[in-house]
Formats: structure tokens, sequence, C-alpha cells
């Protein structure tokens, strides 16, 4: 099989997998105990916070630890309680639905074609009640990187708390919440080759954040319960991994991506790449293939040993047209025909190469027997 659904999950490394078995293994005390050996697990999420913290240019008592992305955005949210949110019509899920459910209104910045959000446009939708500002850094879907340096400072000056969801771009970028004025961000193990259902929250000191889970007062007060410890040193570990090799991997899935989308298009020229004239995030392929279903699309690839997917793989098994694709202007009818394609470190350019051949196979076969 050739994997390329990175945007959804990437394969945890091994030494990732080791640090966590080891982890079970010897450092399984309570960390909120009082006896010597739980200084092990204590240990180790102070060396969790500080990697973390060190990738973000933040303070280690700046990061909570969460269960992922979606907590960690729902938790941000909540902060608006009653009040208005502006956001990005191309928001993940986990921070529209979140909005909706905590604020009494919700204003939606239209993004351009390229999926991008214009900071004047936000200026627009504020109000004297706006309580917060969420947009992202790089989107699920597109890749599509937003403007969040402009749109932090513009929050920090009308001084309502900004939350950026940087899920899909921690590990890949460099993030610096100073300089880009965020007082919330999210961030998820699972996308950089680290541990699924663990993640973290940065949380500028006296941002007016409450805790969604009330309890024995861990994270600060800010997020009950026992911390999962061995998934926090996987995630460390995934951080610290993916800091120190962050340059080489952007160039290496931007080499992959650039062969990929070369080869399709040699192959297939109706094909068409979303986001294509704004700042994209490597590896974050979204591919419009004129009167192919996603769907059909998907299901017939992996039967060829190609795994992608058609959107958010939170929503990738419904029958629900995407909200980024109908906000950047697609019909329904295109907006059901995008696959999205997102490599990885292990990937080659051979196995990109094989991937557009068989792509545009599967094109070429619906097309014969107009099923399309």
């Amino acid at each position: 099989m050739i994997y390329l659904d990175h945007a959804a999950t990437t394969p945890p490394d091994a030494a990732v997998v080791r640090a966590m078995a080891d982890c079970m293994a010897e450092a399984w005390h309570n960390p909120g105990a009082a006896y010597a050996a739980s200084e092990a697990p204590r240990r180790i999420l102070r060396q969790a916070r500080q990697a973390v913290a060190g990738m973000l240019n933040a303070r280690p008592q700046e990061i909570l630890f969460t269960s992922g992305g979606s907590e960690g955005n729902s938790q941000a949210v909540a902060l608006a309680r009653g009040g208005h949110v502006v956001a990005g019509a191309v928001e993940h899920a986990s921070v529209l639905n979140a909005a909706r459910h905590w604020a009494s209104e919700v204003t939606l910045v239209p993004p351009d074609g390229n999926g991008r959000i214009h900071p004047a446009a936000v200026a627009r939708a504020l109000r004297p009640d706006t309580r917060l500002i969420c947009v992202q850094l790089a989107n699920n879907e597109t890749g599509t990187l937003q403007p969040v340096g402009e749109i932090g400072a513009l929050a920090r000056s009308r001084r309502i708390p900004f939350l950026c969801d940087a899920v899909q771009a921690f590990g890949k970028l460099p993030i610096d919440v100073r300089a880009l004025s965020i007082d919330l961000l999210s961030l998820s193990a699972h996308k950089f080759c680290g541990p699924r259902g663990i993640g973290a929250l940065y949380v500028r000191q006296g941002a007016p954040l409450a805790p969604l889970i009330d309890g024995g007062g861990q994270e600060f007060g800010l997020r009950s319960g026992t911390e999962n410890v061995a998934a926090i040193e996987g995630m460390r570990v995934a951080a610290e991994m993916a800091a120190r090799g962050m340059a080489a991997h952007r160039e290496q899935v931007r080499t992959l991506s650039e062969a990929f989308v070369s080869r399709l298009k040699a192959l297939l020229p109706d094909c068409r790449l979303l986001a294509e004239g704004a700042p994209r995030l490597e590896g974050v392929i979204a591919l419009l293939l004129p009167g192919l279903s996603s769907e059909q699309a998907v299901a017939d690839l992996d039967l060829l040993g190609v795994q992608v997917s058609a959107g958010a793989a939170c929503s990738a098994r419904t029958s629900h047209i995407s909200h980024v694709y109908r906000a950047m202007g697609l019909s329904e009818r295109d907006a059901r025909c995008v696959i999205r394609v997102s490599p990885g470190w292990e990937n080659t350019v051979a196995e990109m190469e094989s991937a557009a051949e068989r792509i545009a196979e599967v094109f070429g076969i619906r097309r014969e027997i107009g099923k399309y």
C-alpha cells in the first residue's frame, strides 16, 4: 500500500513507540502522588511541557495537555460563552461547532478562491461584543496558509483573544506565538508521528480560560484527570524529532508533492490543484478531478493500493459536502469531486508517480464505463 493520507494521521515513529513502552513499564506511577516513585512521571511531564513550549517560544506553564486538537479547540472557544465569535469559514469543524455551541452569535468570514482569510475581512466582522477570533494556521483540506501574524496583530490591537488552530502545521512549520500575537493555539501529536489521543493547548498567561473538566485540579486547574504520561512522553519525543528534522522534512515533502503534481498533470491535464495561487503547507494537495466522485475515487484507489481521502478525516465517512470547498466557491458537483493527497517522510518519488498513474487509471476507467 502507498499511504498518502498524512494530513489525517501519521504513522508513529519507532522511537515514539519505544519511549511510550518504556514509560508504561518504568514510569507508571501517578504523577500526583507524594512518594518518591512519582518523581519519574512528574519529570516526564516537565520535559514534555518544555519541549512543546520551546517549539512555540512559549513558557512551560503556558502549555496545557489535552486529548488532542478537538478538545483544545473546544476549551478555547468556550471562553467566548454568550458572546460574539468571528471565525474563518474554512475552520475545522471542532472550531465551528464549538463556536455555534458556546457563542450567542458566530460571524463566518468568507475566504477568497484560494481559501485564504484576509485580515481586512476579519476587521469588518468585528463588533463591540466580539469575544474571540478564530483563524487556523494551515487548512487541513487544502494546505492554505493563513496570514495569522496580521490577524493576531489586529486581535491584539482590539484586545480580543485570538485562537489559532495549528493542528495541521505544528511540527512542520516554525511557530512563534509571541511574534504572531497568538493567545491560544491547539496542536495534536498524531499529526507529527506521535500517538493519537494526546495534544496540547497553548494558553497565553492571563488569557481568560476556564476548565471544561473539573476534578482533581491537574494541569494548573484547567484540565482535571490523571495525566496520560506515556502518551505525553510519546508526544515529547515526536515533537523533538520534528523540531530537529523540520527543514529536511519540508524539503522532502515538497519534492514528493512536485513529482506527484507534475506527473498527474501530464496524465490528466483537466485536473485542478485547489489553492494553487496561495501560500500552502507542503504535502497537503487538494485535487479536483472533474466529473469523478471523490467517494468512488477513494474506494477505487484503495483497491489499487493507494490510500487517499476525500477531505477531512473526521467527515470522510459521511456524505457531507466539504464546507471548505463550498466556502472557496466550488459548486456542489465539483465539491464532490475533490480528493486530498498528503505524502509524508516515508514516501518516495517512485511511489508518488505510481500514485498519479493509478489516479489517472481510475479516472480513465470511470470515464469509459460512464460512472463518474
